[in-house]
């Protein structure tokens, strides 16, 4: 009759390591879970920058509606000249007598006209998805400011808009992401254009930024949001930052 095998003997047999064949099937496995995870999470980031992007336009358009209250339904100015200050726009002050060269300008964000109306101040601002890390991205300000563009011609200072003068809020937008390609400031040329920040939303430019699977974030003076998609051709010089003209479906004025 054969021995009992030793102590020894069976701990040697039981943390044997794995064989060439099982690494390899291990490896293999791995890199299918792998491969198939990869691409839901990145859906899944994505999808998490859109939903904070849409909850940042709709604060900026709660922001601006609680502006307009205190203002007796004025909608702010794009700017306004501070006597002894500077050029207050609607998203800071830039003060007076300060650098003016693209990337140095200097900007007191504590100073924009909706900076009191938000509910956490410095943090709603700018996309999630805006490529700030971007090799083509030119800086205008030595802070970062905003990413979301209110209609230029609601904010016209020689012939201002108040609220109570829309006639479909529910159609006119509030904010949505901007962004505008640059081929006339230094460090950007005519052959080397890069895309920048931007704060207004105009039909006569190419300046909502596409940048949420090929849609916008817009918020409306009613206050939803809804995702806006391109109804002409994408300026698309660069993957992360296609821009283009507003849609028609949408209102960027009172009438």
């Amino acid at each position: 009759m054969s021995p009992l095998p030793t102590r020894s003997l069976i701990f040697r047999r039981t943390t044997a390591g794995f064989s060439l064949v099982e690494m390899l099937v291990t490896m293999t496995i791995a890199a299918l879970l792998i491969g198939w995870l990869l691409p839901s999470l990145h859906a899944a980031r994505l999808s998490a920058r859109t939903m904070v992007c849409a909850a940042n336009v709709r604060q900026m358009a709660q922001a601006t509606l609680a502006y307009t209250t205190d203002h007796d339904g004025w909608i702010f100015p794009l700017k306004k000249t501070l006597p002894d200050e500077g050029t207050c726009w609607w998203f800071g002050l830039e003060p007076a007598g300060g650098p003016t060269q693209e990337g140095h300008r200097i900007l007191d964000r504590t100073r924009g006209q909706l900076w009191p109306y938000y509910l956490i101040a410095d943090t709603i601002e700018v996309c999630p998805s805006f490529a700030l890390d971007s090799e083509h991205y030119k800086r205008k300000f030595t802070t970062n400011w905003t990413t979301y563009g209110h209609p230029l011609k609601l904010m016209n200072p020689t012939d201002p808009v108040r609220v109570q003068q829309m006639t479909k809020p529910a159609e006119t937008v509030a904010f949505a992401d901007a962004a505008q390609i640059n081929r006339f400031q230094a460090p950007a040329t005519p052959t080397r254009p890069l895309f920048e920040q931007w704060y207004y939303v105009t039909r006569a430019e190419a300046t909502m930024h596409y940048v949420h699977d090929a849609t916008a974030n817009a918020s409306m003076y009613d206050g939803h949001v809804r995702p806006l998609a391109p109804t002409s051709g994408l300026i698309d010089l660069f993957p992360e930052a296609p821009v283009g003209r507003p849609p028609k479906t949408i209102r960027l004025q009172v009438h």
